[in-house]
């Protein structure tokens, strides 16, 4: 039933159909506007550019296409695949900061990285249109130069909506951050010193200091002001924390900020020992806000945490344990090239991480960071890592704006919800009892902002370990092959058993293994097949030596009845009992094609038990799970007791870790970056087609999010290889390349019928020293991190003494790369030769001095092993 198969649509298909959908769609308007002429000032000030308007510059697949319902007539369509939109001859009257309306077309939301006048590109998330036939608008806020600009939009290789028009509008000149400075004020005469072990607590007049060999948390109690310094210097200050009620409440306007020493305790918990010291802030009716700090003997972070307390039942939905606006109020000493880490929520949508300017005083709204952030200055590399170690309540945002290389604006709360980054459509769930916590926050200030990360991963596992490997499930890399990017929705049994008979004739006795070790796994459409076939192809491939693989969404409908009987249910739900609704019972709309369900109704938990049980009995022994961002997402929930999507989110992944009960390996697809433990593997990045520019896609998920490998989870999944979409062995190469380096998940997708697919195969997948190097299962680092919106070209992995370096060309040109060996840690000032051999080809060469000349043909990459040569 063409339902069923529905139900197990990946989204990279339903986007391809949306393409071609959008190029049909040019019927009857739902939104039309007057036809403008370009560059023509409306009412009200307004500038009004078409975007197919003849003076602008298309390059790529991108150009103008007739629209029945834009203004004009026309539309810019087709950014996809490397393409870009150039509004050209924008004028401006005066220089300063202009709104700017942009009117599109987007029938799934989609991103575009935009430019003014050639600065650097800025990702920006579009909403869904409520169809490819309906004008949508979205508005952001840049800055013009007087006279003749340029706007420029970039698919940033993915896919990005149609575009009518935009429109301008003056807003201001512009400033550079105001506000108090940020002085928690003065604390006083020093009246007693105690010692905990390396921990000193230092009580003065007018509030406290405690300190360990590396940073110092100082309180004022009088103003309830807070401030954070490393080695000597104050980094962060003017800190309080705050919580929505009727209105936003903050700790430093409270009458009374109380400290007692006698409420000073130690602790112990995962990740070290140390000192609690609690604050309490108390103002007559009002609820009372602990801030509680965790303060340890070694290492350079805290923890803190904020929790509100009432003897009658409060509510909230925004809880901030860190909060700060001062001018300056962030200010981590090193001023070159600083920057702010914006961290997606999930994988989805093409989403990238952005290493924007710290100097961002527009569109802040907009770059709110999911669960972490590092503000860093990446020429030295000093930093501040910052970020969530608690992810069973709350989504955590991070807001932040800056001037002057120093941020001025902090907010760290639980309460994060965004249409394009969350996907929710209503405000986070509300959260209610007497006592309420927020998210728990790490603060740490590193040499290194790159250590920090990992330093922030290796603290949410000690608190929260990833998923142990069941008995029967093989510890290392998973190595084996993805039917998705070979046949899609053309899966068939007689497909896979040649997949399977294919890999054991040519490639798996060849390298491509780990340890005897090797998957065919079944992706969407494996329901194509009947019972029996499933049944016959595990038994094929277990014949052939190797483990069987399946596909399922657990917390998705992809049909549109709702009076639709709910598998494993004997008939006693329909869809429309299990899809989540809002808080008025209305249905929430579809999330890349599909309803979200409720992940704690008991119809979606059999559901599960149906399914699972299902590739239980087949003996499937690995699952990769898809869709998972809808089961955090906002709603009404069937239990009662669940009142945010997180806590929906963590109830239902621990019934499906309950229902495998260790039987397979589990790889999360698109899911959220946090909770972390359910699964064995996430995918860094999702929809990676193969082609070049999707690889340098997948590389900027791994240039700031490398960290989460061998920390949150085992390993981080670079979505598989399809050799052939590379377009040349070069760029064939790339795609090994970069799935290598990744952590990794080690899959092909290639269709074996094809004679370039094979060739391709039994060349880049039997390699011994490159498959060597992937079983690692280690993630490259990356040697720089100011790269905007898209990927670093060089990374680097230092294995025990043993260094190796991964360098990138994501252009269809021959590049020349220099190297810098000091910079990427592997030599110092000085140093003695290197030899520098060839991974794949094993051909090695003697490099003396500090650097490494690389030349790359269009789409190439190089792996290098690199020892140092002794010296004479």
């Amino acid at each position: 039933m063409n339902i069923h198969r529905f139900k197990f649509f990946p989204r990279s298909y339903m986007l391809f159909l949306s393409i071609l959908l959008a190029g049909s769609m040019l019927g009857s308007s739902l939104a039309s506007a007057e036809p403008q002429l370009p560059g023509t000032s409306a009412a009200g000030g307004i500038l009004s550019y078409e975007a197919e308007a003849p003076q602008n510059t298309f390059t790529g697949n991108a150009g103008a296409a007739d629209c029945s319902f834009c203004s004009g007539g026309q539309k810019a369509g087709n950014l996809y695949g490397g393409s870009t939109l150039t509004f050209n001859g924008i004028q401006a009257d005066k220089a300063g900061i202009y709104n700017m309306n942009m009117f599109y077309i987007s029938g799934d939301s989609r991103a575009a990285s935009i430019s003014v006048n050639g600065a650097e590109k800025e990702n920006f998330s579009f909403p869904k249109t409520a169809d490819w036939n309906t004008i949508g608008t979205y508005q952001i806020q840049i800055y013009l130069n007087q006279g003749s600009n340029t706007i420029l939009f970039d698919d940033a290789g993915g896919y990005s909506p149609d575009f009518d028009k935009i429109e301008l509008t003056f807003d201001s000149a512009g400033e550079n951050g105001s506000g108090p400075d940020g002085s928690i004020g003065d604390l006083g005469k020093q009246k007693k010193a105690t010692s905990y072990g390396p921990i000193t607590l230092t009580e003065y007049a007018n509030g406290f200091k405690v300190s360990n060999p590396t940073y110092e948390l100082l309180y004022n109690t009088s103003t309830g002001l807070s401030q954070y310094n490393w080695n000597g210097q104050a980094v962060a200050k003017g800190l309080y924390s705050e919580i929505q009620l009727d209105r936003m409440v903050a700790s430093k306007d409270y009458k009374h900020h109380k400290f007692y020493k006698n409420q000073v305790v130690p602790f112990q918990d995962a990740t070290g020992k140390g000192i609690k010291v609690t604050v309490v802030n108390e103002d007559g009716g009002k609820p009372s806000l602990s801030q509680i700090y965790y303060v340890y003997e070694d290492g350079p972070y805290l923890l803190t945490e904020t929790v509100a307390s009432h003897h009658s039942a409060i509510s909230t939905g925004n809880i901030a344990p860190i909060a700060m606006e001062a001018r300056g109020g962030i200010d981590i000493g090193s001023y070159d090239d600083n920057r702010v880490l914006v961290v997606p929520f999930d994988n989805d949508a093409w989403s990238r991480y952005q290493a924007k300017s710290m100097n961002t005083g527009l569109n802040n709204g907009l770059y709110i960071s999911s669960e972490l952030t590092a503000i860093y200055d990446n020429t030295s590399r000093n930093g501040l890592v910052i970020g969530s170690v608690t992810h069973d309540t709350w989504k955590t945002g991070i807001y932040w704006s800056g001037s002057n290389d120093k941020l001025n604006k902090l907010r760290v709360y639980g309460g994060f919800t965004s249409s394009t980054s969350t996907w929710d459509t209503i405000p986070h769930g509300k959260v209610t009892g007497k006592q309420i916590t927020s998210p728990k926050i790490m603060v740490g200030f590193f040499e290194d902002y790159r250590t920090g990360l990992e330093e922030f991963g290796q603290v949410n596992a000690a608190i929260q370990p990833p998923l142990a490997f069941g008995e029967d499930i093989p510890e290392g890399v998973p190595v084996g092959w993805n039917s998705w990017g070979a046949y899609a929705s053309d899966l068939s049994y007689d497909k896979a058993a040649s997949v399977s008979n294919y890999f054991k004739d040519h490639i798996q006795n060849h390298s491509f293994n780990n340890e005897g070790n090797i998957y065919i796994n079944l992706d969407s459409y494996w329901d194509n097949m009947t019972d029996q076939q499933l049944t016959d192809l595990v038994q094929l491939i277990h014949s052939n030596g190797q483990k069987a693989g399946i596909y399922y969404s657990p917390f998705v409908y992809w049909g549109n009845n709702m009076e639709q009987e709910v598998e494993g249910t004997n008939g006693k739900y329909k869809y429309g009992d299990i899809v989540l609704r809002d808080l008025d019972g209305n249905v929430l709309p579809t999330l890349d094609g599909a309803y979200a369900v409720d992940p704690t109704h008991p119809g979606v938990k059999q559901r599960i038990d149906y399914y699972m049980n299902k590739f239980k009995s087949k003996g499937f022994e690995y699952i990769k799970i898809d869709f998972l961002s809808h089961g955090a997402m906002e709603g009404k929930h069937h239990d009662a007791n669940v009142q945010t999507g997180i806590q929906a989110y963590n109830q239902g992944m621990a019934y499906v870790n309950e229902v495998l009960d260790g039987s397979m390996f589990i790889s999360a697809s698109i899911a959220p970056l946090f909770p972390s433990q359910y699964a064995h593997s996430r995918r860094i990045s999702c929809d990676i087609d193969g082609s070049i520019g999707s690889t340098e896609y997948q590389l900027n998920n791994l240039t700031y999010g490398w960290w989460q490998n061998g920390t949150i989870y085992h390993y981080t999944d670079p979505d598989y290889m399809h050799l052939t979409k590379g377009g040349s062995m070069e760029g064939a190469q790339s795609r090994v390349n970069a799935a290598a380096i990744s952590g990794t998940v080690f899959l092909n997708s290639d269709d074996v019928t094809d004679a370039t697919a094979r060739q391709y195969m039994e060349t880049l997948l039997t390699n011994p020293e490159v498959n060597g190097l992937a079983m690692k299962g280690k993630a490259f680092r990356p040697v720089e991190g100011n790269t905007g919106t898209q990927a670093a070209n060089v990374f680097v992995l230092d294995d025990q003494g043993t260094r190796y370096v991964a360098v990138f060309n994501y252009t269809q040109n021959a590049a020349q790369h220099t190297v810098d060996l000091v910079r990427a840690g592997i030599a110092s000032e000085g140093a003695a030769s290197y030899t520098v051999t060839d991974v794949w080809s094993g051909q090695s060469r003697t490099v003396s001095g500090s650097s490494l000349d690389v030349t790359l043909k269009a789409a190439e990459s190089k792996l290098y092993k690199i020892v140092p040569n002794p010296y004479k």
